[in-house]
């Protein structure tokens, strides 16, 4: 009974005092797995847990013994040193405590060290030298450097050793080594002891470690859950964008001024992608054939996801595309112009800057978000932020260019052994070739059976979600600020005077720009107006609008920026160029022919080819085809038929030359 009343004293075993048997809750303490236990100390652990019951419902000394084999004395020194006693993770042992062969407290040492002839005997040395008088403040100090916010943890290439060799110079000058103490007196001087200990501070401050070993991205990643709370998302509810460099060398044929053509390989180019995340459908992309993305790449993709699409008229393949392939606005015509409210990025400047931000407001009515909502924008170089459309890009490589001889992969790794720019040149890999396998890997992504959709492919379950009867209704862009959503806007003033008899102009993009009515509009004469560009591949033309919204009319560029059809971007280069005394641009010349030549006619072909280059090409292939009515690829596939022909003719039994694509994937 003097027992029992020691137990109703207090509830506290740091106090020195024990909780009575009627203040312990069972149903609190941590359960134990009985069958991860062999049967001998399962039996044992069993014996413990009855007599425990036994001696909190009040049961006799020889009724426990009697039950169990144990004494009372014995069962409670298990639950007072043992089950009550506080785990690391802030509870109780409770029956935790009762495994045979736990430890519940660390092991203290209280005797000196005396080591043996074979250096034994040094348990808990660390210990030791953190409480003699000459390791006073060294656990702190060791600490710090463990979790400083820059330690050698984060900064050197061999971390450990480096808070090693810390320790035993902080040790020495102690005053250990002199009198050959623990660790001078021992083989290893106790790094395997210390080592030990970094593991076990790291292990009480895990978020800390999760830092030092895996960076910023491993902390965020931790902070994400396992989806089970993840709040449902209705369709076009949130898209996600991110650009993915191609993991592909490739050439361009230049005519060569001396006859024929040259190849010449080019840098490796981006692809802009837009993806619904709830159907997993890639709604738009555009090609970049810039160095780095801009934002005009990134309103290229917006306005193709806007946009009706259609297939490529393909030159190599006329089976290239699955059945049902396609993007959603050309298999699911009502979703042409569908809009949504999210736009997910990461934080390049390409994807948040003010151009872009502007036009997903005014034109898609969506906001610029990260998949945290923590922030204006999801941090950079991170998968975790947009796993679908990184996803995606796993696909799309996997699946298309890591196929390819050309193929760079996406480490340095992966082209061991290999000549990506070698493959491209002996199978003429062109530009055009990557823009035709892109466009159809993108089109039978969305018609492939997708295991996250229960195998139903994108657009099959774009198309069940829509025809839902409880589906949202899906808002719709106007077609026409679509259509303008690329162009360049801006305030300029109208200059030019009457005295003088200077012309009116306007000075615009490192251009003048005039027409003959403004002739007859002296009194527009200083006013600021608006200028718009409405077709971004042909700055050669603008709109003029009063600032009270009156469209006035049409101007055109000033020589040498009116024959051929550019972009602003190829008009920026050419001045760069000139400013450089690279290139000549004559008054009544075209700049954009100028370019061409500059490009066509470097020595050797040695140099790479200019993005401004291929810009310039692409541009005047689109002018071409519209004043045309068709296609160049409908030209050029005539002509390899009508060449396949004759060598038919010629010679029956000449097996002709594969395709470049092919042969560029059987290299």
């Amino acid at each position: 009974m003097a027992r029992r009343s020691r137990l109703r004293t207090g509830n506290s075993l740091e106090n020195g005092s024990i909780p009575s048997p009627g203040d312990v809750d069972l149903r609190n303490w941590p359960a134990i797995d009985l069958l991860a236990l062999s049967a001998e100390r399962r039996a044992l652990y069993l014996r413990r847990e009855r007599a425990v019951r036994l001696y909190l419902d009040g049961a006799t000394d020889s009724q426990i013994r009697a039950t169990c084999a144990l004494g009372r004395a014995e069962v409670y020194r298990l639950l007072t040193e043992r089950c009550l006693r506080q785990h690391p993770d802030g509870r109780v042992f409770g029956w935790r405590g009762l495994l045979p062969h736990a430890r519940v407290k660390r092991y203290d040492r209280t005797a000196p060290l005396r080591l043996n002839a074979w250096s034994g005997g040094a348990v808990g040395a660390l210990q030791w030298v953190f409480e003699s008088n000459s390791g006073r403040d060294l656990e702190a100090k060791l600490r710090e450097r463990i979790l400083g916010k820059r330690g050698e943890l984060e900064s050197l290439r061999r971390p450990r050793m480096a808070i090693f060799r810390w320790f035993l110079a902080e040790l020495r000058q102690r005053g250990f080594e002199r009198r050959g103490e623990w660790p001078f007196n021992v083989e290893k001087r106790g790094y395997v002891t210390l080592i030990r200990y970094i593991d076990r501070v790291l292990d009480e401050h895990p978020s800390r470690a999760r830092q030092l070993a895996g960076g910023n991205e491993a902390v965020r990643k931790a902070l994400a859950g396992d989806g089970t709370r993840r709040p449902p998302i209705a369709l076009f509810d949130r898209v996600e964008c991110d650009a993915h460099k191609l993991d592909a060398r490739m050439m361009v044929l230049v005519p060569s001024p001396h006859g024929g053509t040259e190849p010449r390989m080019i840098h490796r180019l981006w692809v802009v992608v837009l993806l619904e995340i709830t159907s997993r459908a890639v709604i738009g992309y555009h090609l970049s054939l810039r160095r780095e993305c801009s934002a005009e790449d990134v309103l290229r993709a917006v306005r193709c996801a806007l946009s009706p699409w259609t297939p490529r008229e393909l030159l190599f393949s006329d089976e290239a595309y699955l059945p049902g392939a396609g993007l959603p606005s050309y298999r699911l015509p009502h979703l042409a112009g569908a809009c949504w409210n999210e736009f997910s990025v990461d934080g390049a400047l390409a994807n948040v800057c003010a151009r872009v931000e502007n036009v997903l407001r005014d034109v898609v009515g969506a906001r610029i978000v990260s998949p945290q909502d923590s922030v204006s924008y999801a941090q950079r170089r991170s998968k975790d932020d947009r796993p679908f459309i990184e996803s995606f890009f796993g696909h799309l490589a996997a699946g298309g260019f890591h196929r390819l001889s050309t193929t760079t992969g996406s480490s340095p790794d992966d082209k061991r052994g290999t000549d990506p720019e070698a493959a491209a040149f002996s199978t003429r890999f062109q530009l055009e070739y990557a823009q035709e396998l892109l466009d159809t890997l993108i089109a039978n992504y969305n018609a492939t059976p997708h295991s996250g959709l229960g195998y139903r492919s994108p657009l099959e379950q774009l198309e069940r979600l829509t025809t839902d009867d409880l589906a949202l209704p899906i808002r719709k862009a106007d077609p026409d600020a679509v259509r303008r959503m690329v162009g360049t806007r801006k305030l300029c003033t109208l200059l030019g005077g009457i005295k003088t008899g200077r012309r009116p102009h306007f000075n615009f993009a490192n251009a003048h720009y005039s027409a003959e009515w403004l002739c007859l509009r002296t009194d527009l004469l200083g006013q600021t107006l608006w200028l718009q560009l409405d077709n971004e591949d042909d700055a050669r033309h603008a709109t003029v609008s009063t600032q009270q919204g009156l469209f006035l009319g049409v101007v055109r560029a000033a020589p040498p920026w009116h024959l051929s059809p550019h972009s602003l971007y190829i008009r920026q280069t050419i001045r760069s160029l000139e400013k450089r005394r690279l290139l000549h641009l004559a008054n009544n010349g075209d700049a954009i022919e100028a370019l061409i030549r500059y490009a066509e006619a470097s020595p050797d072909g040695k140099l790479p080819a200019h993005p401004a280059y291929l810009e310039a090409r692409r541009i005047l292939q689109q002018h071409a085809e519209h004043l045309a009515g068709h296609s160049m690829i409908s030209e050029a596939r005539n002509s390899l038929e009508t060449r396949s022909e004759m060598s038919m003719t010629a010679a029956p039994t000449t097996i002709a030359t594969l395709p470049p694509m092919r042969r560029a994937r059987q290299w």
